[in-house]
């Protein structure tokens, strides 16, 4: 893994949205006066020269052959959505990344615009860590030969009205067939994502585990289930509507009724950059509003650290 130094290479991505430039702008002014040769994903540099008057030719990447191993690490720009995409380029390469949030809640993303040049700062002086973050692989035997990794979760989703039913064996043993809506297999990045909002337990990120978190299943003893990420879990889906759909983080793919899947941890892992001044347990306090009670504290801002409106 290359050392952080200075006259860094840096990789950038971002999305193509528009009311989100001022931002862009930002941060790439931050890594430009601090000696960064900037790399930017071609179509991000496409949309920017197109929407910037005068904007400054940068160096450019395609896909993840072009981001060589002197490449100090990758910033992605956007909201959790746009990291998601982004790790993609670094699955492969052991590039480390840090995401700036300038979308919403920012759970990945956890950097704001305006603190980015005090996390720059420490990263400059060396004063982070490495956290590696385990990723999700599914493949599957039908029509279509599937494979996809993704860092939060893999689902498998109803399309039509009927609910689907998904068989789950543990390392050959089986678990329980579910009728629902559908069916969540998260890391425990994932966890507070969209397992979390089906009720799904809270997992620090570095753990060693799944967690199996059916959508609206149609059974009051069904309950998210945590397993070791050890384990090769094997699900085979059953649909009165024909189609289901499968999805590896933001990628899609429509299966069919009889499909078996295996799903098991991915050899590859994304390396995330951790300033000194960003922690999980400040993110869960600051984004989720967590452990936030009237009783606890009289003003709600003062429960927060670096409480911004």
């Amino acid at each position: 893994m290359p050392k952080i130094s200075k006259f860094m290479k840096i990789a950038v991505y971002g999305r193509n949205i528009s009311k989100s430039i001022d931002n862009y702008m930002s941060i790439l002014n931050v890594l430009k006066t601090n000696n960064c040769k900037l790399f930017l994903y071609n179509e991000f540099a496409k949309f920017l020269s197109e929407n910037i008057s005068g904007f400054c030719n940068y160096s450019t990447f395609l896909d993840e052959q072009y981001l060589t191993g002197d490449f100090a690490f990758f910033v992605s720009l956007g909201g959790d959505g746009t990291f998601l995409e982004a790790t993609r380029f670094i699955r492969k390469n052991n590039i480390p990344v840090i995401g700036v949030n300038t979308g919403s809640l920012g759970f990945l993303a956890n950097v704001s615009v305006d603190e980015f040049h005090i996390v720059l700062s420490e990263i400059l002086n060396k004063k982070y860590k490495i956290e590696q973050r385990t990723l999700i692989h599914v493949a599957s035997n039908g029509k279509k030969n599937i494979s996809a990794c993704a860092l939060n979760e893999i689902t498998l989703q109803r399309t039509m009205p009927p609910l689907i039913s998904t068989t789950v064996e543990i390392n050959g043993e089986r678990l329980s067939q579910y009728w629902s809506d559908g069916l969540i297999i998260a890391t425990p990045t994932g966890s507070t994502a969209y397992s979390m909002s089906v009720g799904g337990p809270i997992i620090v990120p570095t753990a060693s585990n799944f967690v199996i978190s059916p959508i609206a299943p149609h059974n009051l003893a069904i309950r998210p289930f945590v397993l070791s990420d050890d384990t090769e879990i094997k699900i085979k889906l059953q649909t009165r509507g024909e189609k289901a759909m499968l999805t590896a983080d933001n990628e899609m793919f429509e299966v069919e009724s009889g499909t078996e899947f295996s799903v098991k941890k991915s050899k590859y892992k994304i390396n995330i950059i951790k300033p000194d001044s960003v922690n999980f347990y400040k993110t869960l306090r600051n984004k989720l509003m967590w452990g936030y009670d009237i009783r606890n504290d009289i003003n709600v801002y003062q429960h927060f650290d670096n409480y911004k409106t």
